[in-house]
């Protein structure tokens, strides 16, 4: 069959997509990928096929430019809901209104409009239409996806790349919905969504009810913990994560037995900056003095001359990439910001973790239910300084029962199905929805 993928416009969300793509590829399945043009370049380096759609998403340009409009007044950086009051990840009873829920997913639509501008839609349904795809794979922010299969009638699934707080939110949209007067029964996610239908000529008839598939996906794609996960019914396919660093040579000395433990310190992929929240990153390295340890630090390429130019310690290597795949065997511990693909990459490799929360996503509540777990500690970055970052990692160190509870969820997680596992229940939903609009799937 062929299996179109498309995917937001960041290798943090692509590099989540690669494994199951290639699990396709190896099972003898066509497959492409369809993002932005910024994104270009990583999918060929990954070795798929891609399919530039719409115009340069450059993310993150100027903080104050609304990213669907490039207006003055959008959304701001550096704050859960990127400065717009809403919180999809919000879990607080009191803060869960009728009101608050139904805006946070209106503003959430208008960030997902970053990857669902009108020339990617109208980029992608074309593709769909000369390629005609058995499947299509999208990426959980990417509504692109849902649009075009419900325009072309493809089977699609969602993939998720963090906690499903679509779903957990829109299951509590409905439930206050309910509750409300008829006429402040608003649904702005659907009213985007038929927008954007509408757009292609594909109107939902009058009085017709509103297809939850466009929201959710026919499937969902879960590659995360159990213990993350939020209870949803979203007809989940759980997936082992199966960690894609991207294009890579990896030093000789990640292979030498360090001499001290060592400490990874990594801040993702999505925000290549000099601070985090904040606070520079050489308060990060400043924790590193006085321990007996050797602290990696990979700093992203953008900046790092100038985090080089200052005061280093002699305990820190300072890197521009290195893959934490190959790093982490040989970690005993490792700082980041909690975004769901390194979190992944110390779960696979059985390595406690100290999480000094960033604010894109999800990312305190995976420090949450890391520490829940016992595999971790978490440091509030409005409490963050050296010497708190130093004390935590101490503890991590010397208390034993990080590793046991690090090791107890590596094992867990390598007993989810891996990529090539699920191959067969894309094939069968490729197949049953494409029997049910009268075309062949297989």
């Amino acid at each position: 069959m062929r299996v179109l993928f498309t995917v937001f416009a960041l290798n943090s969300h692509f590099y989540n997509t690669v494994p199951i793509a290639w699990a396709l590829r190896a099972a003898g399945h066509e497959v492409c990928v369809a993002a932005q043009p910024d994104l270009v370049e990583s999918i060929k380096r990954a070795g798929l096929t891609a399919v530039p759609v719409g115009n340069v998403l450059n993310l993150m340009g100027d903080a104050d430019q609304s990213p669907n409009t490039g207006q003055p007044g959008g959304p701001r950086s550096g704050e859960p809901g990127y400065g717009s009051g809403y919180n999809i990840a919000e879990t607080r009873p009191e803060k869960l209104t009728w009101e608050y829920v139904r805006d946070t997913l209106g503003t959430y639509c208008v960030f997902a409009e970053m990857s669902a501008d009108q020339a990617a839609l109208e980029d992608l349904v074309a593709f769909c239409a000369r390629w005609q795809p058995d499947l299509l794979v999208w990426d959980a922010m990417t509504y692109t996806g849902p649009v075009a299969a419900r325009a072309g009638g493809i089977p699609h699934a969602r993939l998720l790349f963090g906690t499903d707080h679509w779903a957990r939110m829109r299951a509590l949209f409905h439930e206050l919905r309910a509750e409300q007067p008829e006429q402040e029964q608003v649904d702005p996610v659907a009213d985007w969504l038929n927008e954007r239908l509408a757009s292609l000529g594909h109107a939902p008839a009058p009085g017709a009810p509103f297809d939850e598939e466009l929201v959710l996906g026919q499937r969902t794609i879960d590659p995360l913990p159990s213990w993350v996960r939020v209870p949803v019914e979203a007809d989940p396919i759980p997936v082992r994560p199966v960690i894609y660093n991207g294009p890579s040579a990896v030093p000789a000395w990640v292979h030498e037995r360090p001499e001290r433990p060592r400490v990874c310190l990594t801040m993702g992929l999505s925000i290549p900056r000099a601070d985090t929240d904040g606070f520079p990153v050489s308060d990060l390295l400043e924790a590193a003095v006085g321990l007996d340890v050797e602290l990696i630090a990979t700093v992203a390429p953008e900046v790092y001359a100038s985090v080089a130019a200052g005061s280093v310690p002699d305990n820190v290597r300072l890197v521009d990439f290195v893959p934490l795949n190959e790093l982490l065997p040989s970690c005993s511990a490792i700082i980041h910001h909690g975004g769901m693909g390194t979190m992944q990459n110390a779960l696979r490799h059985g390595v406690p973790q100290l999480i000094v929360p960033g604010w894109l996503w999800d990312e305190a509540g995976n420090a949450e239910s890391l520490v829940d777990q016992g595999a971790g500690l978490v440091l509030d970055p409005a409490e963050f300084s050296a010497e708190r970052l130093r004390s935590s990692l101490t503890r991590l160190l010397e208390e034993p029962a990080f590793d046991d509870n690090a090791a107890r969820l590596q094992k867990e997680l390598l007993a989810l199905p891996s990529p090539v596992d699920i191959v067969p229940e894309l094939e069968r939903l490729a197949a049953e929805r494409g029997a049910a609009r009268g075309t062949s799937s297989v």
